[in-house]
């Protein structure tokens, strides 16, 4: 994931203004590192001198700022801002219609993979994965000491999209990341993937997290739009396991209201599922498949709690997974 550098005098809050119309450098020089200012931006893709062309976009912080690139130099790009916003650290970056070098693991990501393990990580999400090969490249890093650490992929463009089928035996759930996605592939297609997304995961039996503006609006305001409300509830009713907060709760001004707003109407939309017709849909789509004893007993005893409309159903393990 390519993103921005640390603002002059940040103090973890800062922003800075970019105007429309105002020229912009890009630049790879890492004496600007950690001073950024509105004329002078650091990326931390070094080759994108390389493979960015004149003409040719950069999309900064979910698509809110754009850079019409004009010229190219050893180590910086110069461009406009097409539409200005408020920028602040660490922000990342999309290149839409150019083709990156990039490798599904950089060195920077190796190293912070290992201190992941060393720390006793549960989990690590990885960015842009594209292949299964890519969640393997992310598992050798790992290696025997972080075998039992979940590689949960952020599902980030189209190439990742088209090869769904191959990534969710390998992972240990998805992420939709709609945010990057929304860049990457045309807005009014990200609706499609998250729902093709959940529905593979749920058939697969594995987690499926959904993330990005879900609150948007609350980084400022402590209420969320209703359009904001839907969309949680929809994606607890298609079948997200997970609805997730980024910056509403990173730089947001009511991150505990955020927390209580998401988990109310999470609730409220879970207990609106038919959980009866979701079980029936689950099995008409694995077809006339045989089972083995164990998923036999699981299924029967979903069967016989709707039966005698249990509470709950409750499972003796040894090992606690």
């Amino acid at each position: 994931e390519i993103r921005t550098g640390l603002l002059e005098g940040d103090d973890g809050r800062k922003e800075l203004e970019l105007k429309a119309g105002d020229t912009i450098k890009i630049t790879t020089n890492d004496e600007f590192k950690e001073k950024c200012t509105a004329d002078t931006l650091w990326l931390d893709y070094k080759n994108i001198t390389k493979v960015l062309t004149p003409g040719k976009r950069i999309y900064i912080d979910d698509g809110l700022i754009s850079v019409l690139a004009k010229e190219i130099g050893p180590d910086f790009v110069i461009g406009t801002v097409e539409n200005g916003g408020n920028l602040g650290s660490r922000k990342g970056c999309n290149l839409p219609g150019t083709d990156t070098d990039l490798p599904a693991v950089s060195e920077k990501d190796k190293a912070d993979l290992l201190f992941g393990v060393e720390q006793g990580v549960d989990m690590i999400f990885a960015s842009f994965i594209r292949d299964a090969a890519g969640v393997a490249e992310v598992k050798s890093v790992l290696g025997e000491k972080g075998k039992n650490i979940w590689i949960i992929p952020k599902i980030e463009n189209q190439q990742g999209v088209k090869n769904l089928d191959e990534i969710i035996p390998v992972s240990e759930g998805l992420m939709v990341a709609r945010g990057d996605m929304g860049i990457e592939i045309p807005t009014e297609k990200v609706f499609i993937a998250q729902k093709a997304m959940i529905a593979k995961c749920n058939r697969a039996g594995k987690p499926i997290i959904c993330a990005t503006q879900m609150l948007e609006s609350m980084v400022k305001k402590p209420r969320p739009t209703r359009a904001e409300a839907s969309d949680v509830a929809n994606a607890v009713l298609d079948g997200a396991d997970c609805v997730m907060l980024s910056g509403e709760t990173a730089k947001g001004d009511y991150p505990a209201i955020c927390v209580k707003t998401m988990a109310k109407i999470s609730k409220e939309a879970e207990a609106c599922l038919w959980n009866e017709r979701v079980f029936e849909d689950l099995i008409r789509a694995e077809g006339n498949d045989g089972y083995d004893g164990d998923s036999t007993t699981a299924i029967s005893s979903v069967l016989a709690s709707y039966k005698c409309r249990a509470s709950a159903i409750i499972c003796l393990t040894t090992s606690g997974r």
